[in-house]
């Protein structure tokens, strides 16, 4: 895993305290949160291969909460909106790849690599804007939440399940708010199960789609983020492509949702906890990042220019 070891910084005058196993943090200030432009948790993510793909390399950027050591997530939403930049990204490049560009959120289990994942995106092929599911495994010991966090949105408009689309009876135009969410529940003895759900703000049109696992799921980590192939970028992270609001997840013992600003870590070594995460190509330049935008439960994303 692709971490470095640097603690954050408690805010001035707030109190930490614990609920539910996460510590939360009574008012985030900038001097709290992760930072790229000081290298306070920040990872920076150089291209992963894409499933499926050759000669291709895709990266990310956006935030996610590390593993640390305590912490279980049994809920992530995000907010994000249809942008005519993903049109455009994603008819830059051959859809032959399966690998489209896309943005989203999941949940993460470091240890086994099982990764739950839901993704809005534009399918060329399809002409349309589509978010799909998938529940994966990457292989034991990688770190789905940053190593491969959204790799397999490649895998998701190549063969993930569509869960709103025009084929399936709703579409989403341009500009619309989307909401997507994920959902594990412990279940009984004999079954756990995921839910994925994704509303059409702008439409109001809700859908929902479930999976069940005859094995209890753990899930340390969670991401928020977009996903690029890496060759179509240019730096550095100068245009601003999309929006992440109503940024919340909620641990086992949580009363409710809280901002993924509220995530820290809960040991004494200040392992884990939220970091963000940039995508930096092979000539060391920044080609898609969050820029420190995080603010509340909000952050937005830039990127380079696409070079074809």
């Amino acid at each position: 895993m692709i971490r470095k070891a640097s603690t954050m910084l408690a805010a001035a005058g707030s109190v930490a305290f614990l609920v539910g196993g996460m510590a939360l943090t009574g008012s985030a200030s900038a001097a709290s949160l992760p930072s790229c432009a000081t290298g306070s948790h920040c990872t920076d993510v150089n291209g992963v291969p894409i499933a499926g793909s050759i000669g291709e390399n895709g990266g990310v950027g956006g935030y996610y909460g590390a593993d640390d050591n305590h912490t279980h997530y049994r809920y992530t939403q995000t907010t994000v909106t249809a942008s005519p930049q993903l049109v455009d990204l994603s008819g830059a490049i051959a859809t032959d790849l399966g690998a489209l560009p896309s943005v989203g959120t999941e949940l993460c289990d470091p240890n086994d690599g099982v990764t739950a994942q839901i993704s809005l995106g534009y399918v060329p092929s399809d002409g349309q804007f589509e978010v799909r599911y998938i529940v994966g495994k990457f292989p034991a010991n990688a770190d789905p939440c940053i190593q491969n966090n959204f790799q397999t949105s490649g895998a998701i408009f190549r063969t993930g399940h569509i869960l709103f689309a025009k084929s399936v009876g709703s579409g989403i135009s341009e500009n619309d708010k989307v909401f997507l969410a994920i959902y594990y529940s412990p279940g009984g003895r004999h079954e756990h199960q995921l839910s994925f759900g994704v509303i059409d703000a702008t439409t109001g049109v809700a859908r929902q789609a479930y999976t069940a696992s005859r094995f209890q799921l753990e899930f340390w980590e969670f991401g928020v983020g977009a996903f690029t192939p890496g060759s179509i970028l240019t730096g550095g992270a100068t245009n601003e492509f999309e929006t992440f609001s109503g940024n919340d997840v909620t641990c086992y013992s949580c009363k409710g949702p809280v901002p993924i600003s509220s995530v820290s870590p809960v040991n004494p070594f200040g392992a884990g906890g939220l970091y963000e995460a940039q995508f930096v190509n092979s000539s060391s330049q920044v080609v898609m990042s969050p820029n420190d935008s995080l603010a509340g439960d909000t952050f937005s994303m830039w990127n380079g220019s696409t070079s074809i």
